[in-house]
């Protein structure tokens, strides 16, 4: 059982990142899951410094547009282990979640998604 199995009480079904690439403030990391309200990430340098409350924005490249959307989310989970932090959208997460459709929503689940930097 993984991290988020076990901690599986969210307000929302979780769908799967497709490992998109993405930034938390400026450290690199990968899509692990989303749902409405929040996304699940690995990030490629650890979560050492990460303290459930923290206050912190990701951003998310559009290979569509060639555009960068910014977020402010809240830590919700850490795992130092397995590299994983659990946030949650603080505002804008509708825009949030209708840009992660428009961007991972059915290519997540096909595994089709450009790799670009983030965990290796």
């Amino acid at each position: 059982m993984d991290f988020y199995q076990q901690h599986d009480r969210r307000r929302a079904p979780r769908k799967v990142g497709g490992l998109y690439p993405l930034r938390i403030g400026r450290r690199s990391a990968r899509l692990v899951n989303w749902s409405a309200t929040g996304i699940g990430i690995q990030v490629k340098e650890g979560t050492e410094g990460y303290r459930l409350g923290d206050r912190m924005t990701v951003s998310i490249h559009s290979e569509q547009t060639q555009g960068v959307a910014v977020f402010p989310v809240i830590v919700r989970r850490v795992d130092t282990a397995d590299h994983m932090v659990g946030i949650e959208f603080v505002e804008d997460g509708e825009n949030a979640v209708r840009f992660l459709v428009d961007l991972v929503g059915d290519k997540a689940a096909a595994g089709s998604h450009k790799t670009g930097a983030g965990v290796g």
